[in-house]
């Protein structure tokens, strides 16, 4: 095949002064990848390639469909896919503790950290990451990137095959679960709980705080608790400071059929001008 007069070729490996075996592979591969897309398969194909010492990355293989998603030409998706980018994330295993630590990189840091990302990727010969994307259309989009490095330190060329998978509907659902939870942390933050021994005079009732002053009890709970006040007379205190109330009120209690024993009910307290009467 001419790759110098496909037009659908974009990249440099086929055309460039690169080593057979390289040619060969990455030829193999972009057919490979033509006929997958050609059944209409969801996934979307890419080969990408780059060279050790170039932190650049371009597209030897860009799929129509992903092309058609970033909106621009196959020979422009690396740069606009790199543009793009938002948010890139890796989830990984944890070695001392059961679960998965999420690993997060904002666009700003992913410049810088490109180097160290393709030093781990050689370790691993592997990729696997999430990447959040703002497309020139305003929408953001998630893509799962799983692709297989291979080297060929004869041209000190490094390949990429992978596909990328739309799974913003699953992002989007852990991430409205993660505000969720942070929601809910923020409201526990703000409880606040009395717990231990409060030591309380046995007279008075006022609490010993940490600092050894004496408080009375509703400023101490008032200051240690989301716990207000309003202030009235059990029926015992009722009766025992204003009687002539106490009697008033069982007496219209008797003529409205109420019961009148020593129940719990909160009597307010009686201001001045009552009193006067």
């Amino acid at each position: 095949m001419d790759w110098e007069k496909d037009p659908s070729y974009c990249g440099k490996i086929l055309t460039g002064p690169y080593s057979q075996p390289l040619k060969e592979r990455v030829a193999a591969c972009i057919i490979g990848s033509r006929q997958f897309e050609a059944i209409e398969n969801p996934s979307l194909c890419y080969l990408a390639a780059w060279h050790e010492k170039d932190r650049i990355i371009w597209y030897e293989f860009a799929g129509r469909r992903l092309s058609e998603l970033l909106g621009c030409r196959p020979a422009q998706v690396a740069k606009v896919f790199r543009e793009s980018v938002v948010e890139r994330r890796v989830y990984k295993y944890r070695t001392e503790e059961p679960g998965i630590r999420k690993e997060v990189l904002q666009q700003p840091e992913l410049a810088s950290f490109r180097k160290q990302l393709r030093e781990e990727v050689k370790k691993t010969g592997l990729i696997e990451a999430v990447y959040k994307l703002r497309l020139a259309d305003g929408r953001t989009i998630w893509l799962k990137d799983l692709a297989e490095i291979e080297r060929y330190p004869e041209d000190r060329t490094s390949i990429s095959l992978g596909c990328l998978t739309e799974v913003t509907k699953e992002l989007e659902a852990a991430e409205e679960r993660e505000r969720l939870v942070a929601a809910l942390q923020e409201a526990l933050s703000k409880v606040k709980q009395l717990s231990g021994l409060l030591p309380i005079c046995a007279s008075c009732k006022k609490i010993r705080d940490d600092q050894g002053y004496w408080n009375q009890i509703e400023e101490y709970i008032r200051n240690h608790s989301e716990a207000d006040f309003s202030h009235g007379f059990c029926p015992s205190c009722l009766e025992k400071l204003y009687p002539d109330l106490a009697s008033a009120m069982s007496q219209n209690q008797r003529e409205n059929g109420e019961f009148t024993g020593q129940d719990h009910r909160h009597h307010r307290l009686p201001d001045r001008n009552e009193e006067k009467k």
